[in-house]
């Protein structure tokens, strides 16, 4: 506003300076600067009006935070399923049964089929053999003495003695899993406990020392026994049937019998000439290899003769 003013007053000096051209001289510079500082000065300054005072509204207090700082997000692992120990199962452990009466149970495999033992002869029933050796020769078994026992084929038969008071075998080469076996032994000299028979169910060939052994005494008595040298440090002997006598049995010294087993399953039936003696079940082996042994427990060199050993595979009586 001030500046129009000046602007105005300097337009009127000139103005008026321009009218008086034909009676008064030309100013000069510093008389026309002069003459326009006293206007100037004279003149009144203008003011404008005082405001209204503008109520001064108090400004909120906000208290300064600091933002926070946000991180990017990190991917939280995943923990590994711990490695499994002894206490730590792999696999979800099945629930704890509720605690019942304490019983005593007794598993048994399901056998191949369901049989009856033949109260007579097997042999009668099952028609042609699977496997016959008539001991006409040793192609089938290992000759020469072991420490338990010598062996030597002469006159069509196998001639086994026994070296010392334990068991000792020859081992044939078949191996048969359900079966009928049996073998026609003579007795040479013996007495009291002298003792012969079947060891079969044999696992390994090459290493003869688990397995069933069932055989007969000189003076008329059968067990069945089974065998594993792999328990403990002096291996495990188990009765299955203990010894008993049998009037189907041929006692004494120079005596023939006919020893027969039929294996199906764990299932066993032992037969003496042709007679059915007893019925037994044992899961422990269920296949295997067969042979002959010899116990020279009271005679010194008990030797047996046999004359023929063989086998049907599969019997079905």
């Amino acid at each position: 506003m001030k500046v129009r003013w000046i602007g105005a007053l300097i337009l009127a000096v000139m103005l008026g300076g321009c009218g008086l051209l034909g009676q008064r001289p030309t100013p000069s510079d510093a008389e026309m600067a002069t003459q326009v500082a006293q206007i100037l000065t004279a003149m009144p300054t203008p003011t404008s009006p005082p405001l209204e005072p503008t109520p001064t509204q108090p400004l909120p207090t906000v208290a300064f935070t600091e933002p926070p700082t946000v991180l990017p997000p990190t991917e939280t692992p995943t923990p590994l399923p711990p490695e499994p120990t002894a206490t730590t199962p792999a696999y979800p452990a099945p629930e704890t049964p509720a605690p019942t009466a304490t019983a005593t149970v007794t598993t048994q495999p399901t056998p191949t089929y369901a049989f009856t033992p033949p109260a007579t002869d097997p042999v009668l029933k099952l028609g042609n053999a699977t496997w016959t050796d008539s001991m006409d020769n040793d192609r089938n078994w290992p000759t020469g003495p072991d420490q338990y026992t010598s062996i030597e084929f002469r006159d069509g038969v196998m001639r086994l003695t026994g070296l010392t008071s334990t068991d000792g075998w020859r081992m044939t080469w078949p191996k048969v899993a359900d079966f009928y076996l049996e073998a026609t032994f003579r007795t040479g000299e013996c007495k009291g406990s002298d003792r012969y028979g079947l060891f079969f169910r044999v696992p390994i060939l090459s290493n003869p020392d688990r397995g069933y052994l069932f055989g007969l005494t000189c003076d008329g008595k059968y067990a069945l026994r089974r065998w594993d040298a792999s328990v403990g440090t002096r291996g495990e002997m188990i009765t299955l049937v203990n010894w008993k006598s049998d009037a189907a049995i041929n006692a004494g010294p120079n005596q023939v019998n006919r020893l027969g087993v039929m294996g199906i399953g764990d299932r066993y039936a032992l037969y003496a000439n042709g007679v059915l003696l007893t019925e037994v079940r044992d899961d422990r082996f269920l296949e295997g290899y067969f042979g002959v042994f010899v116990g020279a427990r009271e005679t010194e060199n008990f030797t047996i003769q046999v004359d023929q050993i063989r086998y049907w595979e599969n019997p079905r009586p």
